[in-house]
């Protein structure tokens, strides 16, 4: 299946210029017990997953663009899901900015949620997390 068709969230146009809003961890929370801290598990799929210290996690920044605010790790890798895949489908993963989702994120709550996808809550399902509503988790947002 070709990227574009995985997928509902596409930008067009260059990479936006970062505005720095700080920088940050994000500690996962259920039940009032840490989780650990997100990161991605790296090649071939990077989807989003935990580490148990804060030193391996991603540190991640806010980047408003057009209206949305976007998840960034570093140049052209940010948070989205995919959609079209049968078994994996709303699972978070890092992805180009072609391919970046929209967040919103409620400081009260603590809770993720995905515009694109309906702003369906983030939560987690054994040792990953998808933008589907169910389980959901808080996030901490830490500064670092």
């Amino acid at each position: 299946m070709s990227e574009d068709l995985e997928t509902a969230a596409v930008n067009t146009g260059a990479e936006p210029e970062a505005v720095s809003t700080g920088e940050f961890n994000i500690r996962v929370v259920v039940n009032g017990v840490s989780q650990g801290w997100w990161t991605d598990n790296g090649s071939p799929e990077w989807w989003i997953t935990t580490v148990s210290d804060q030193s391996d996690s991603t540190t991640w920044t806010w980047v408003d663009y057009n209206g949305g605010r976007y998840l960034k790790k570093s140049t052209n890798n940010y948070l989205s899901y995919r959609s079209g895949n049968v078994i994996y489908s709303t699972g978070l993963k890092m992805r180009a900015w072609a391919y970046a989702a929209r967040w919103n994120y409620d400081p009260r709550s603590k809770q993720l949620s995905s515009v694109d996808n309906d702003n369906a809550l983030v939560g987690r399902n054994g040792d990953y997390f998808y933008c589907n509503g169910e389980n959901v988790v808080e996030l901490e947002l830490v500064a670092v």
